[in-house]
């Protein structure tokens, strides 16, 4: 049996394929709106193919539009059904957790596997403007993992003090309803934990969705906060999770906001500004990092904080060299980007001079 057999074996010809990404309600004999374009009458349905089968989505407003779960999934993903014809069945395969491919890991655990455990399920008491999730995580880091993280020179210690865990499977809802599942593929794949884990931040580095949310998440959402000393000199403001996971380990007070576009809320403006001696700016060196770096100084100086620095690293800003995580993966060291910080502060106060 082929991998395409398999997958309608396993799928019951495709159906459970379509109610993935389109809900349990969805079944045979059941009128829906098509989701390719502003359907305002249900005309769609799902019929089973005896003769092949597996079941096909019928549009009988639009007789263009019908197909079998691969070409539903080559649609809904914006893939060429024939080109990307084996990433359509590797993403089917990773989406369901059927396991059918020999270079993926097994979901459920075995004697070679790591321990499961259900760390989290908030499927309970959850608003509505928040999604439901049920997540499972290893029990402790692989090899794999910590090779990841240490390129960076992020340590277990900084991981486990940040709440980053290793994540098996990962099960929610889109914002529509739509239920979906993500699964361990062999690929990097990580959780940052929030509330006592009431809420989590997907995180699966070189991936398409290389980020998802879920849960009871803080607002604003300030990723470090809670790790911060009382007081400090420098505190730098970065651009993601992983940034301020490398910073620490390196020994700096950091945190991050939600994009490098989020302005840093102004009723936290004042405890950073007493808490700390300097607030630094540490974003990419791509176009997009120096222009919110940019706007981000301004809006820290226009709040009255007293020593806003801007820090540029010595990165052509190319995908491979952009970030701090990158800088310390590339052999700089914590001395040169204490350099750095005391270059820029010598700079601020001889402009603050000239102002006087």
């Amino acid at each position: 049996m082929d991998q395409i057999d398999l997958i309608l074996d396993k799928t019951n010809g495709g159906l459970k394929v379509f109610q993935e990404y389109l809900g349990k309600t969805v079944a045979p004999g059941v009128k829906f709106k098509n989701p390719f374009y502003d359907d305002t009458r249900a005309s769609c349905n799902l019929y089973y193919g005896k003769k092949c089968g597996r079941y096909f989505l019928v549009d009988f407003g639009d007789s263009t539009l019908r197909g079998d779960c691969f070409w539903f999934v080559a649609r809904w993903e914006n893939l060429d059904a024939k080109n990307d014809f084996d990433e359509i069945l590797r993403l089917i395969d990773r989406k369901l957790c059927l396991n059918i491919f020999d270079d993926r890991k097994p979901i459920l655990a075995s004697n070679n596997s790591k321990p499961v455990v259900v760390l989290a399920n908030d499927h309970q008491n959850v608003p509505s403007k928040e999604l439901p999730f049920e997540i499972v995580t290893n029990a402790s880091l692989s090899q794999l993992d910590l090779q990841y993280w240490g390129q960076y020179g992020i340590d277990s210690a900084t991981l486990a003090k940040f709440s980053v865990v290793s994540v098996k499977a990962f099960h929610s809802r889109r914002s529509d309803g739509i239920p979906y599942s993500i699964c361990d593929d062999g690929h990097p794949f990580f959780g940052y934990f929030f509330n006592e884990g009431k809420g989590v931040k997907i995180y699966r580095p070189g991936q398409q969705m290389r980020f998802v949310y879920a849960g009871h998440l803080p607002h604003p959402y300030v990723f470090g906060l809670n790790q911060l000393p009382p007081t400090g000199d420098v505190l730098y403001i970065t651009g993601g999770e992983k940034d301020v996971l490398s910073l620490s380990s390196h020994g700096f007070h950091t945190i991050c906001l939600n994009s490098e576009t989020a302005k840093v809320p102004e009723n936290l403006l004042p405890s950073l500004r007493e808490r700390f001696s300097h607030i630094a700016i540490l974003y990419d060196m791509d176009d997009t990092g120096r222009k919110e770096s940019a706007n981000r100084m301004n809006e820290l100086k226009e709040h009255d904080c007293p020593s806003v620095l801007n820090i540029e690293l010595p990165l052509c800003g190319s995908k491979q060299e952009k970030d701090i995580s990158d800088f310390f993966r590339l052999g700089h060291t914590v001395d040169e980007l204490k350099d750095l910080t005391e270059e820029a502060i010598t700079k601020q106060c001889q402009s603050y001079h000239r102002m006087r």
